[in-house]
């Protein structure tokens, strides 16, 4: 399964599906093709990926299926006009911030398929944060990059520990081959900037150095707990 595949298998079958940052136009064809819903609304920031969007669905027959609408993140939609929503390929923090800056919007929306590129700890922080459930994962890789789909639903839940905001709790529990991975990589990345910070001279490394020393005890007792009953 490819990072769209997988963004695709997320969404929940419903009447108004919004593909946010739509680029061009394939997550709105893969969810119309399977029959997830009835209308997209297929929104950009840019011209240019907006037009690549037009073109593509026009050509493929499905242009009467969806509205375009230029605009930036959420603020195009209507409250209660969409029942899901995805918004993929940016990073975390950019995601947050479309959820945070249209909050009466984005709480109208029953659930959300969220692909951040980068930061994807600041994107679960805020999920917890702000009244939101992370009720499904997948984790997929591609040549060397790992990418994390959340499907988040409008429920209220509690973070029990901050290393879950980085390590996702939903596939540790599935006892996910590739995340173990994930978190092995993580703990060799960890150790080479530990090794660079211990050889360096600048007054504020101890901080950082306990930081990640913390993190890698955390990390390493979840490989602990992942393996117990497998």
């Amino acid at each position: 399964m490819n990072r769209l595949e997988a963004i695709a298998s997320l969404i929940d079958k419903c009447e108004t599906l919004a593909d946010i940052g739509t680029d061009h136009g394939y997550i709105a064809e893969m969810a119309l093709k399977d029959n997830l819903c009835k209308k997209v609304i297929a929104t950009d920031i840019n011209k240019g990926p907006l037009k690549s969007a037009v073109n593509h669905l026009t050509k493929i027959g499905f242009s009467n299926l969806v509205d375009f609408r230029l605009g930036s993140g959420l603020t195009v939609i209507n409250e209660n006009e969409v029942d899901c929503a995805v918004i993929a390929g940016m990073g975390g923090e950019l995601i947050a911030k479309i959820l945070e800056d249209s909050k009466n919007i984005s709480k109208s929306i029953n659930s959300f398929v969220l692909q951040a590129m980068t930061n994807v700890d600041v994107l679960r922080r805020y999920l917890y944060d702000n009244g939101y459930t992370i009720s499904e994962e997948i984790i997929v890789k591609e040549l060397h990059h790992y990418y994390f789909i959340i499907k988040a639903v409008n429920k209220a839940s509690v973070c029990e520990d901050d290393i879950y905001y980085e390590i996702s709790k939903y596939l540790l529990d599935k006892k996910d081959n590739l995340l173990l991975e994930f978190i092995k990589k993580t703990i060799e990345v960890n150790n080479k900037i530990l090794i660079n910070l211990n050889n360096s001279t600048k007054q504020n490394n101890p901080l950082k150095i306990n930081e990640l020393k913390n993190k890698n005890l955390k990390l390493n007792k979840l490989i602990l707990e992942y393996n117990v009953n497998i």
